[in-house]
């Protein structure tokens, strides 16, 4: 039987539309896109060591009419807590509550787990010329009352999304929107969903939406991620 997750995550300190109005000459998209790179590949290096506490409410819902409930009937939610540092660069996850209760030895966060990073190597991967990433500006909007330009990427698999699965790991592509300041280039939003996913993973799909948001640290402020919603749908087989 397949299952489906939603993992909606709060950090304490379908398909994505492509080819919108084109108002912008080549040259006024080119500087876009070179001062959303420059921010993106500067970011990671920009934060301070810290430490906080990263929230999660994980839903496992039913993908089918069955018995007992009808499509998206929750099966199960699980309050998480995990205690997020990010020292020299790199993230450092401790499982710490679960469900109001310490974690049994051993218990792993999320059910189905996935490549982590997301407070810089989403941007480093989706950036970096090495990744080899397709990136275009796709159209202006307004978010959250925020003037923002919208860029369209796409990772190829040889530098994509780590899916992680009970006896093996799948690097597969991944395409989505990237949300930039209008006058900053500050990131504020990235949606992403995975393509290209084997027929034999245990995963059938996959897509999160990350929210950045401006959180003081030390006395100064910083952009951080504050927000996300992470749905996948996998199988029991592999």
């Amino acid at each position: 039987m397949a299952r489906n997750a939603i993992l909606v995550a709060s950090v304490a300190v379908g398909a994505f539309a492509l080819g919108a109005q084109n108002r912008y000459s080549a040259a006024e998209q080119a500087a876009v896109l070179s001062v959303v790179r420059d921010y993106a590949l500067r970011y990671t290096r920009s934060l301070p060591n810290f430490t906080c506490i990263q929230s999660t409410r994980q839903t496992m819902t039913r993908p089918i009419a069955l018995v007992g409930g009808p499509p998206g009937f929750p099966l199960r939610v699980d309050e998480i807590e995990e205690q997020l540092s990010f020292v020299n660069l790199r993230e450092i996850r401790t499982l710490i509550k679960l469900n109001g209760n310490s974690p049994p030895a051993g218990r792993r966060a999320q059910a189905g787990t996935v490549s982590r990073g997301e407070f810089g190597n989403l941007l480093d991967t989706i950036f970096n010329p090495e990744t080899h990433a397709e990136i275009r500006w796709d159209h202006e909007t307004t978010l959250d009352r925020r003037r923002v330009n919208v860029l369209a990427f796409h990772v190829p698999q040889s530098s994509g999304y780590v899916l992680v699965e009970s006896k093996r790991q799948t690097r597969v592509p991944f395409e989505g929107l990237v949300y930039a300041d209008y006058q900053t280039g500050t990131v504020v939003r990235i949606e992403m969903k995975c393509s290209g996913i084997p027929v034999k993973s245990e995963y059938r799909s996959l897509s999160l939406t990350l929210d950045y948001k401006a959180t003081k640290v030390a006395g100064r402020e910083y952009v951080l991620p504050w927000h996300s919603f992470l749905r996948y749908e996998m199988t029991g087989g592999g």
